[in-house]
């Protein structure tokens, strides 16, 4: 109250007298004498202090007031529409974007949140990004963007009390009414969203827990989450739907290459097509990184390409430019940095095992450990997506994260 007042360049007397209330309430408000005020002294104070919509929701949230009763002003500021440019090239996923439109409408009462996850380089952020711009116009009162840094090679995951400002700030909470508690945070913010119908994308979450305090707590937005993380916590705890985002299929991952070479060089080197395409193991960010090897070098064919590939630590050195964001080995590193000592143990002694399927038994055998203990493991290693659970104690290691594993135990093996 004192900071609005003195915002309005207005004494306590000459808010009194606009407001029409006495020195001794707005005295009051300002001191914490006056906690809980009337809905009808709230108002007063709205209009003569001129309060934007989101100004009179936060002094009503700190006056235990429900908002809703107090606002008369219309918002202000600009609708958010903080959503990152989607990619030209983007091309396929068809099925999961079908999952995606299913999933939309809400029950009765219920935000829809919806988690995508998946391998590091499978195109989380470029699905939701992309699908996001498709149904915005369903959300009238705007989307916010928010990364939440759970994976990132400079800086650490975003609290919650950073990122709630972040989420305040797009809705135009000014930060002086801000409260310093954490839970008195969570609930301005949830009562903010109440009544609207937004688009939250909740960018490379950690985990479950980061993301649970970000959830509005009333219908009619849509909540999407991006993570390396199955999140199976949110899935259970918060009836979050799960999209778990899987390799491109071949049809697709041609349809990437020849939109990035152009369709007649894709053409023309159709048999070495497919080649490169496994060798990327179907990961998009791998393909285009591929792609772009190829652009620079277009005297040589595909074939020629497709033959450097196949060397797997010389393809690794291909699909890494100097770019951190871009560079294979270090999306892969994001993922590999926040294992367990255990879990990065056994990822590097599963390089060793040449088989395609991996269960408990033989990753004990391998590590010297009891089948209990290696199955604890290589479900810390599924959840974040490092090797892929095809079942009851059947996984897999992909080419490029198995080439990664064996560089970290044999550095000598890295041709750059």
């Amino acid at each position: 109250m004192r900071a609005l007042r003195r915002r309005a360049l207005l004494t306590q007397e000459e808010l009194a007298d606009i407001s029409q209330l006495s020195v001794g309430t707005i005295r009051g408000l300002e001191t914490g004498r006056i906690r809980q005020p009337h809905t009808g002294t709230l108002r007063k104070l709205t209009d003569a202090l001129t309060l934007s919509n989101e100004e009179a929701r936060a002094l009503a949230v700190t006056s235990r007031v429900l908002p809703t009763r107090i606002v008369t002003k219309p918002d202000t500021g600009p609708v958010p529409a903080q959503l990152p440019a989607s990619i030209p090239s983007f091309v396929g996923r068809t099925e999961p974007m079908w999952r995606l439109d299913t999933h939309l409408t809400p029950g009765d009462g219920a935000t829809v949140t919806q988690a995508i996850v998946g391998s590091a380089g499978i195109g989380k952020t470029t699905l939701a990004v992309h699908w996001a711009h498709r149904v915005r116009r369903q959300f009238p009162d705007g989307q916010i963007h928010l990364n939440l840094r759970g994976f990132d090679p400079h800086q650490s995951p975003l609290t919650t009390c950073a990122a709630l400002h972040n989420l305040l700030a797009a809705l135009h909470c000014p930060p002086h009414l801000v409260p310093a508690n954490p839970d008195a945070q969570v609930g301005l913010y949830r009562s903010l969203m109440a009544g609207r119908r937004m688009l939250i994308l909740l960018d490379n979450a950690r985990d479950a827990q980061q993301v649970r305090p970000l959830l509005p707590g009333s219908a009619g937005s849509l909540v999407l989450v991006t993570s390396r993380d199955r999140l199976s916590g949110l899935v259970t705890a918060d009836g979050a739907g799960l999209l778990t985002l899987p390799r491109m299929p071949l049809v697709e991952a041609r349809e990437l290459l020849a939109r990035r070479l152009g369709v007649q060089r894709a053409a023309a080197d159709h048999w070495a097509l497919d080649e490169i395409i496994e060798h990327c193991d179907r990961l998009p960010l791998a393909l285009a990184s591929a792609a772009t090897f190829a652009n620079r070098h277009p005297e040589a064919s595909l074939g020629h390409l497709a033959a450097q590939l196949r060397n797997p630590h010389q393809r690794l050195d291909i699909l890494s430019g100097s770019d951190p964001a871009t560079n294979i080995r270090s999306v892969f590193s994001w993922s590999y940095t926040t294992l367990s000592p255990e879990a990065a143990r056994l990822f590097r002694l599963l390089t060793r095992h040449r088989e395609e399927e991996i269960t408990a038994k033989k990753a004990a055998a391998l590590a010297l450990l009891s089948p209990a203990e290696a199955h604890q493991l290589l479900s810390e290693l599924a959840r974040l997506h490092l090797i892929e659970d095809r079942g009851p104690d059947r996984y897999v290691l992909h080419g490029l994260l198995r080439a990664y594993g064996e560089e970290l135990t044999y550095p000598a093996l890295r041709a750059s």
